[in-house]
């Protein structure tokens, strides 16, 4: 059969595996050995895998209009990534040649290129599998939980300090009176904080409360594994603690959560802390004996929530709201722009979304790769998954792109703009928020007003 060498080599090698003479010379004892006539060698150096060399052998191909057999050391000699290995492959196919690998044991080239991710997988599962043999021991892995430490050996030890601050916690909370604000309070009042130095909040109680590390259960990697150290408090208080939580949390399963338009944009003020949205739900009997209910949104400072600061700051969230986008509109409608410079922080989440939409995509054409490894799925109709493939990563790297070059920005930033100014109310309500605050960067709510500042 006609067979053609493609290669990339380390101009540096004078002689090894890599160098140039081997590489030819291990050409020449293929054909040898399958009986194919070597009609011609293409090269490119070594990271350049698809250059100069390979357009070569493709226009002689094109031009001789016959099939080769293309032999490749290994599919690494393809380009640098999977997704390149697969293009090499596929635009031969195109050209009726049959691409083969110079690797007795994984002679086809998809294979050859899965063998390089699954070596990868093996090492990642290998550390693993070591992590979890520390978690069986009931060794620390990471941060350990506030009251205790990681020695030399990887053991969980108290810290004495904050080991009586987790106790009193347990203990006030089950106190007659006691909650996650009335001990939060407590803390703060007597000057204890955090490990990072911060004010206790009552999320922070909370976690404490619920964490099982205290009783000396170690959990990790599905593993639960009691009595592994020293424990804070008595299996006793811990379950006393989790029965008064159920029985002060609400039950929400059959109510929807109510929307705000505003969340992590609306700030108080008075302490310049965010504001965050509450429902008030009411329940009352009229005079004809029928019983009415009432939902009421509002804003609140979450300083005043968490933290037990702050003044009781509130405003009903549907004037809020209808004040900030009629102000946004009116002003943006007449040509005023964010004066305090473009803030692309907002676009954080669009990048994040494209680059999860990318990671899947890779993950879906992989997964095409080992069919057609497997001979369940042809040369062909892998071809038009990697060519739609071409065409959804182009798409989602112009949004990447467009979320970080200043200009695609700052012209992104104006189409947002104008699709506020002129569709608001076409769009649906659940898009309304981010919308909104593409062009929005802070409300600031002060004197039962908000003051907007455009982005």
């Amino acid at each position: 059969m006609r067979a053609l060498s493609y290669f990339t080599f380390d101009p540096d090698a004078r002689a090894g595996r890599f160098s140039r003479e081997e590489l030819t010379n291990a050409f020449a004892s293929y054909c040898e050995e399958g009986k194919h006539r070597a009609q011609g060698t293409f090269l490119d150096a070594k990271g350049s895998g698809g250059g100069s060399g390979w357009r070569t052998m493709v226009d002689f191909i094109r031009g001789n209009r016959l099939g080769y057999l293309v032999v490749v050391p290994s599919a690494e000699h393809l380009g640098a990534t999977i997704e390149q290995q697969v293009a090499g492959v596929l635009e031969l196919d195109g050209l009726a040649c049959q691409v083969v690998c110079d690797d007795p044991d994984f002679p086809d080239p998809l294979q050859n290129a899965l063998r390089r991710s699954d070596q990868a997988a093996a090492r990642r599962e290998r550390i693993k599998e070591g992590m979890k043999a520390k978690a069986v021991l009931g060794l620390g892995l990471g941060k350990p939980p506030y009251g205790y430490r990681i020695n030399v050996e990887g053991a969980f030890i108290p810290v004495p300090k904050e080991a009586e601050v987790v106790a009193s916690i347990f203990h006030e909370y089950l106190q007659p009176g006691g909650s996650v604000r009335s001990v939060a309070a407590a803390l703060n009042s007597r000057g204890l904080r955090t490990r990072n130095g911060h004010r206790w909040s009552i999320v922070g109680i909370r976690d404490i409360l619920r964490n099982t590390a205290y009783i000396g259960t170690y959990r990790r990697f599905g593993l639960h594994i009691p009595s592994s150290y020293e424990p804070t408090v008595s299996a006793q208080e811990f379950r006393q603690a989790q029965d008064r939580m159920r029985e002060r949390s609400p039950d929400r399963r059959n109510r929807k959560s109510a929307f705000f338009l505003l969340p992590g944009i609306v700030y108080c003020g008075y302490c310049g802390q965010r504001m965050m949205g509450v429902v008030r739900r009411q329940t009352w009997r009229r005079k004809d004996g029928v019983r009415a209910h009432a939902e009421y949104r509002y804003y609140q400072c979450q300083t005043r929530i968490n933290r037990n600061q702050c003044d009781y700051r509130t405003i009903r969230a549907d004037a809020l709201e209808e004040q900030v986008v009629t102000e946004a509109h009116e002003r943006m409608a007449a040509g005023e722009r964010g004066t305090e410079g473009w803030d692309d922080s907002h676009l954080a989440e669009d990048r994040a979304d494209a680059l999860e939409s990318l990671h899947a995509l890779d993950r879906q054409f992989l997964q095409g790769i080992e069919r057609a490894a497997k001979g369940t799925m042809p040369l062909g109709q892998l071809r038009r998954g990697y060519e739609q493939l071409c065409v959804l990563k182009e798409g989602l790297n112009s949004r990447i792109e467009q979320t970080t070059d200043s200009a695609s920005v700052a012209l992104l930033h104006e189409e947002r703009v104008q699709k506020f100014l002129r569709e608001w109310e076409e769009t649906p309500t659940e898009q309304r928020r981010d919308l909104l605050r593409s062009v929005v960067s802070r409300v600031t709510v002060k004197r039962g007003r908000g003051e907007v500042t455009l982005r």
